[in-house]
């Protein structure tokens, strides 16, 4: 699975290489005036310190750029979570969201369970995506109590056991809820030719020409987490290259 991951910083877009319709290309990062940033790279002890939890371990790896290893305990069904120290985060109409994590997972007899959620448990209230055992399919899933969303990816978007890939989300200001595959929508299409990114690989819209569409937000604190869930009784191993979180603060520039 190849892919050309960055590209030269541009300006006047922000100092950042995300591509045009890129999940970065429309975050405020690094403007820390404009919203609450959260960002680890893994390079130094201080990035593991997370709340965690699950019987397991995490640990930085070895790796170049800076890795880290999310481990889990030998118990199926139980997540191995590593989580912004509090929660931090609130859905709210007008404050954009966005969420970025790039790194691989060891075995397909374990599952994902990244971005914003409400509790550290299998199945939280909150907007994240997961992943299916086994096919490595992944869905966007978005929970509040009762009322559940579930898009998924396309069919030839999934995990890859071992293979690193990039995920992302995005909560815009209208509250619809997009979801990002890289290497489909962080490299120009066929990763070679240079043309325009693609973009959110699904959606979950919150209208549609003006037809509410009954997508129901989760409205509690939420923190940003990766996490890992063995679906045997074996440990699985979440390796993380990076994890960002952002969230405009809903105030002016000035």
């Amino acid at each position: 699975m190849s892919a050309r991951l960055s590209s030269t910083t541009r300006m006047p877009n922000g100092v950042t290489n995300a591509a045009p319709r890129q999940t970065m290309a429309n975050s405020s990062y690094p403007d820390p005036t404009w919203s609450i940033m959260f960002a680890l790279d893994f390079v130094k002890n201080s990035d593991v310190n997370l709340n965690t939890g699950g019987g397991g371990s995490f640990a930085l790896a070895a790796g170049v750029g800076g890795l880290a290893a999310l481990t889990s305990g030998a118990v199926a069904n139980t997540l191995e979570y590593a989580a912004t120290p509090q929660s931090i985060f609130q859905i709210t109409n007008g404050q954009r969201m966005f969420f970025k994590w790039s790194g691989s997972l060891d075995s397909l007899l374990g599952t994902i369970l990244i971005g914003f959620v409400e509790a550290n448990t299998p199945s939280p209230n909150g907007v994240y995506i997961t992943s299916t055992v086994t096919t490595g399919a992944l869905n966007l899933v978005i929970k509040n109590g009762t009322s559940t969303t579930t898009v998924p990816f396309p069919s030839g978007l999934a995990l890859v056991a071992g293979t690193t890939v990039e995920l992302g989300l995005e909560i815009d200001p209208q509250g619809s809820v997009f979801a990002y595959y890289n290497p489909t929508t962080g490299a120009s299409k066929n990763n070679t030719d240079g043309s325009v990114s693609n973009g959110p690989v699904a959606a979950a819209y919150a209208q549609i020409n003006g037809v509410n569409q009954n997508l129901t937000l989760p409205t509690g604190a939420m923190d940003a987490q990766i996490g890992v869930i063995p679906t045997t009784a074996v440990a699985r191993v979440l390796t993380s290259d990076f994890f960002v979180a952002s969230q405009n603060r809903g105030t002016e520039q000035v």
